[in-house]
């Protein structure tokens, strides 16, 4: 699959738990971020100045340990 020209992709690592929740409610770290990415490539003109966001959060599942471990 390729990405298309107007898709921004941003990876965000060292986020827990909690900060997920703060982002969930509209606020935190997470949230400020992306904000900030957002209105900085607006500014540039990277995107347009009407885009709409969809963002989807991805959160690596812990591994189990196995009764053999």
């Amino acid at each position: 699959m390729t990405q298309q020209a107007n898709t921004i992709i941003l990876e965000m690592s060292g986020a827990d738990k909690d900060d997920i929740y703060d982002f969930r409610r509209g606020e935190g770290k997470i949230f400020r971020r992306i904000r900030s990415v957002i209105e900085q490539l607006k500014e540039e003109g990277a995107v347009d100045e009407n885009a709409q966001p969809i963002i989807a959060l991805v959160q690596k599942k812990k591994e189990r340990k196995g009764l053999l471990d």
